[in-house]
C-alpha cells in the first residue's frame, strides 16, 4: 500500500470500507486499488497488483498476511527480515532493520519469486512428460 498515487499504472476507485489501523492509532481509508509498475534497468518490469491507495499514507507498506496467503513465511531475526516460500523451501534475505522499520529490497523478494515460479514450472512440465 502506499500514498503516493503517481506510482500507479492502473487504477481503479473502489470504496473497500475498509481503514488501515496504524501503530499510532490512526485510521487510514483506503480509496482505490491498482497496478504499479516499475521499470527495471537489466530485467522485465516488475508488476505489483492489487497494491491500496492509501492517500494519508506517508511510507510504503508490504501486507505481511498476504505474503503468506500467496505461500510464503516472513521471519524477522536480529535485525533481518527473511522470506521463505513453504512448499519450495527456498529461503531468501529481503530486509534489513532500519530504526523501527524493515527496509525491504522489492529486487530481492522478485528473484526470490522467480526461482521458485521456475522450479513449479519444471515440475509440472516433469509431471507432463513421464
Amino acid at each position: 500500500m502506499t500514498g503516493d498515487k503517481e506510482l500507479f499504472s492502473e487504477l481503479e476507485e473502489k470504496d473497500l470500507k475498509m481503514h488501515i489501523k496504524m501503530g499510532d492509532d490512526g485510521k487510514y481509508r483506503v480509496t482505490d486499488v491498482g497496478t504499479i509498475t516499475f521499470q527495471r534497468e537489466h530485467a522485465t518490469p516488475l508488476i505489483l497488483k492489487n497494491v491500496m491507495h492509501v492517500p494519508r499514507l506517508t511510507k510504503k507498506l508490504v501486507s505481511i498476511a498476504m505474503l503468506e496467503d500467496r505461500g510464503y513465511d516472513v521471519s524477522f531475526s536480529k535485525g533481518k527480515a527473511f522470506l521463505r516460500h513453504i512448499s519450495m523451501g527456498q529461503v531468501k534475505k529481503i530486509g534489513i532493520q532500519v530504526q523501527n522499520l524493515y527496509k525491504i529490497e522489492v529486487e530481492d523478494c522478485v528473484s526470490l519469486s522467480s526461482k521458485v515460479e521456475k522450479m513449479l514450472s519444471r515440475d509440472v512440465d516433469e509431471l507432463w512428460h513421464k
